[in-house]
Formats: structure tokens, C-alpha cells, sequence
């Protein structure tokens, strides 16, 4: 779905973070092994565990470079919308659309994550948590500067935004989940002026 680097000169390290991000999103976590990964990325296990000493530290490195990637997205985007926040805040609902509407979509890399690694303890709920609070944040400051009142409209928007990324998957981007445009743009009209 993405790529780490566009050089054709990518660290050892970079080469299995790209390899392990597109095979734990396309295959799912646990169904990928250390194995797989050293052979699709040319590279030693002794390397691999060199960078990364467990498969949770791949997994962890996988979910924050997801991060990353979507932060970039969303702020390419929004960016060009300086000094108009209901617009910035549309522009960051059409980039979660678009990304839905990607033939490789399979769904966001971090519920599916949870979906495999549930326990509390583990890695991915704390990623998970962190990735939602951040989105929220960034969703309710853009909501803030349009005008809304309070933190209805954000949270409001963050439910509509994951229930469309959970049935894109499922149920594809032409179902349910395309009206996450209308329906957004519906709340945001009710609560910004």
C-alpha cells in the first residue's frame, strides 16, 4: 500500500520494515513468519533480529510506520486548505475515502491488528489506543477551529470514520462506506456554520 523509501539504495532494516508492512497488512500478522520476511527481504535472521530482537518489535515498528504514513497523508492534504478548518476538516474525510477506495485496501492496519492481538498487555492495544487518541485530537482541533461548539461533532465523525473503514473491507467501498462523505459533511454542515 505504501512505500517506505523511493531510493533504490534502502538499509537492511528498511527493506524488512517494508517487506513486514506489506505482508502484515495484506496477510495478516500472525500468518506471517520471521521466515517469510527474511526471504522476501534478502536479508539474514540474524540481521532481521538484529533490528528487530522479537516479532512484536516488527509488529510495533510496522503499526508506527502506519502512523506515519497516514499523518503524512492527512497533513499533505489538509495543508492545502490553510485558513479554512471546515475545509481542512472535509480534505481529511475525503483522504480516509480515497484510501478506501485503493484496490489494495483490507481494511485500517490498526483494527485489524487489535483483531489478532486483543490482550491488554500486548503492544498493538497500546499502539491502537494511541493512533485513535491522536486521531481524535487532530479531529477534534480541526472541529475546534471550524467552529463546533463542543466535542459532539468529533466524536461523531470518529465513529462514522470507523465503522466506513471497518465495512470497506468487508463490504466494499461502493456499500455503506461511501456515504462517509455525505454523511460527515452532513454532521459537520449541522455543527459549523
Amino acid at each position: 500500500m505504501f512505500e517506505l523509501l523511493t531510493s533504490s539504495r534502502k538499509t537492511a532494516r528498511q527493506r524488512i520494515l517494508e517487506v513486514a508492512c506489506d505482508l502484515f497488512y495484506h496477510k495478516g500478522i500472525r500468518s506471517v513468519g520471521v521466515d517469510t520476511i527474511v526471504e522476501k527481504s534478502g536479508v539474514g535472521k540474524a540481521t532481521l533480529y538484529r533490528h528487530f530482537p522479537t516479532k512484536d518489535d516488527l509488529i510495533a515498528a510496522y503499526l508506527e510506520e502506519w502512523e506515519k504514513h497516514d499523518w503524512t497523508q492527512f497533513d499533505e492534504k489538509i495543508a492545502k486548505y490553510e485558513g479554512s478548518p471546515k475545509e481542512q476538516l472535509l480534505a481529511f474525510i475525503d483522504t480516509i475515502t480515497n484510501t478506501m477506495k485503493d484496490p489494495g485496501y483490507r481494511g485500517c492496519a490498526f483494527l485489524n491488528a487489535l483483531a489478532e492481538f486483543p490482550e491488554e498487555s500486548h503492544c498493538v492495544k497500546r499502539l491502537t489506543v494511541e493512533y485513535n487518541c491522536s486521531l481524535r485530537l487532530r479531529l477534534n482541533r480541526l472541529t475546534q477551529q471550524a467552529g463546533a461548539q463542543d466535542e459532539n461533532l468529533t466524536d461523531q465523525l470518529m465513529l462514522v470514520i470507523t465503522g466506513a473503514l471497518s465495512l470497506a473491507h468487508a463490504l466494499g467501498s461502493a456499500g455503506p462506506a461511501s456515504q462517509l462523505k455525505a454523511l460527515a459533511t452532513h454532521l459537520i454542515d449541522l455543527q459549523v456554520a
